[in-house]
C-alpha cells in the first residue's frame, strides 16, 4: 500500500512512447557523468577500439580503455574488472577471435563482460559481420540470449552506430518520467512549488490519456482526484484540480495536470526503534527484505519491516530496457519515500537483468528527527530478484 493515495491496487498502464528528442547540449552533460569500458581483443582491434574511443568522446562521456592505463601493477585479471567496476556503461566489440584465454578460462572480453554484469552496468555489445571462430561464436550466442546485439562493418561504421546509441541511451535518460497513480508516462516539465504540482506531458496511448482524462473533478463517473504523484524529484499525495489535453496530433495529445499537494499520512510506528534498532536501521531494514528478499529476522513484530519487491511487476510490462531503470526509479521512491519517509533517494542503479535478477544499488538520505542530530546516508547493494 502506498500511503496517502486513495487508489485501490491496480495494474501499471505505461506509456511506451519513445523520448522526445535532446539537444546537443543536454547530452554532453548527461554523458559527462558517465564513463564508458571499451572491452575486445587488444590484438587486431586497435581501429575498432580507437573508433570507440572517439565515439565516446564525442557525446562527452569518458572512455575507460586499456591502452590508457599503461603500467599497471595489477594482474591482468584483476586490472580488468576494477577497470570495468569503475564504469557506467560496458561496450563489448566482439570481432573475429575470441582472445586467449585467462586463468580463469575466460577471455579477457569474457571476463570484463562478466565484471559488467556483476557490476550492474548498462550493456551495449556489437559484433563483426566477419566470419567467427567457434569459441567467439559460442561468447556470441551466450550474451544473445541476454542483450540485443548490433553489427558493424568497418570502424567508422561502429563509431557512428555506437554515438547513435549512446544519444539514444541520453535521450531516455533525460526525459523524466512521471506516476499518477496507476498511470506511467513521460513529461515534458513537472513543476513543483511546495503546494501545486503540475505536469506537462505528451501523451501517445490512448488507455493512459483516458485515465488521467477521468480524474477531473468535474467528471461524471470520474475515477478519484486524490491519488499520488510521484517523479524524480519526490512523491506527495495530493488532489487533482484541473486536467487539460489538447490533440496534436491524430497520434498525440498535450497534457497538463495540476494538482494540490495534501497531508502525507503515515504510522506512527515508522518513528519507533525495537530491539536495539534505531528507526532508520529498520528501514534498511525493511529495504533489504523487500528488494533483496532477505529473511525478515524480526518475529512477532516482522510487520515492522514486512513488504513486497513493487520491481517484481515492471518485468511484465514490456518495458525497453533503457526505460527500466527510471521507471524503477519511480516505485523505490514511492516505497521509500511516500511509506517509510525517508527524506530522497541519493542514487540509485538497477543493471540490466540476467537469469531472472538484476543488479541493485539504492543510496537513501533519511529524514532529520532530531535538531541536534544530522542524518547519515544509508544504502543497500545486491541481486533482486525480478523473475521467477
Amino acid at each position: 500500500m502506498i500511503y496517502g493515495s486513495t487508489d485501490p491496487p491496480e495494474q501499471l498502464q505505461v506509456d511506451l512512447s519513445a523520448p522526445p528528442p535532446v539537444s546537443d547540449a543536454d547530452v554532453r552533460a548527461w554523458a559527462g557523468e558517465h564513463r564508458v569500458f571499451v572491452s575486445s581483443v587488444m590484438s587486431g582491434m586497435s581501429a575498432e577500439r580507437m573508433a570507440a574511443v572517439r565515439a565516446i568522446t564525442a557525446t562527452g562521456a569518458t572512455p575507460v580503455y586499456f591502452e590508457a592505463f599503461g603500467g599497471m601493477d595489477d594482474d591482468p585479471e584483476g586490472a580488468y574488472t576494477a577497470l570495468v567496476a569503475s564504469s557506467d556503461i560496458y561496450l563489448g566489440i566482439l570481432g573475429a577471435r575470441y582472445g586467449k584465454p585467462l586463468t580463469s578460462g575466460y577471455s579477457a572480453t569474457h571476463a570484463e563482460y562478466n565484471a559488467a554484469i556483476a557490476s550492474g552496468l548498462r550493456i551495449s555489445i556489437w559484433t563483426t559481420g566477419a566470419d567467427q571462430d567457434g569459441h567467439q561464436r559460442d561468447f556470441l550466442d551466450e550474451v544473445r540470449v541476454f542483450h540485443t546485439t548490433g553489427t558493424y562493418s568497418s570502424p567508422d561504421d561502429l563509431a557512428e552506430e555506437f554515438e547513435r546509441r549512446l544519444r539514444a541511451i541520453a535521450a531516455d535518460a533525460l526525459a523524466p518520467w512521471v506516476k499518477i497513480g496507476n498511470t506511467i508516462f513521460r513529461a515534458i516539465s513537472i513543476h513543483d512549488d511546495g503546494r501545486t504540482i503540475r505536469v506537462v506531458s505528451r501523451v501517445r496511448d490512448n488507455a493512459v490519456a483516458a485515465s488521467l482524462e477521468a480524474r477531473r473533478p468535474d467528471t461524471p463517473y470520474r475515477r478519484s482526484s486524490e491519488t499520488r504523484i510521484t517523479w524524480s524529484g519526490g512523491t506527495s499525495p495530493t488532489r487533482i484540480t484541473r486536467v487539460e489535453s489538447e490533440t496534436t496530433t491524430s497520434r498525440e495529445r498535450k497534457m497538463t495536470i495540476t494538482a494540490d499537494r495534501t497531508q502525507e499520512h503515515r504510522s506512527n510506528l515508522l518513528d519507533v526503534g525495537i530491539n536495539n534498532a534505531t528507526p532508520d536501521e529498520l528501514t534498511e531494514l525493511a529495504a533489504r527484505v523487500a528488494f533483496l528478499g532477505e529473511a525478515n529476522p524480526l518475529d512477532v513484530m516482522s510487520f515492522m519491516v514486512s513488504g513486497s519487491n513493487p520491481l517484481q511487476v515492471l518485468e511484465m510490462l514490456g518495458l525497453p530496457e533503457d526505460a527500466m531503470e527510471q521507471v524503477a526509479l519511480l516505485l523505490v521512491i514511492e516505497t521509500l519515500v511516500g511509506e517509510r519517509g525517508v527524506d530522497h533517494i541519493a542514487s540509485f542503479r538497477l543493471g540490466p537483468r540476467h537469469l531472472g535478477q538484476r543488479q541493485l544499488r539504492i543510496a537513501w538520505m533519511p529524514r532529520a528527527r532530531y535538531t541536534n542530530v544530522l542524518p547519515v546516508e544509508r544504502s543497500i547493494q545486491g541481486m533482486v530478484v525480478v523473475a521467477p
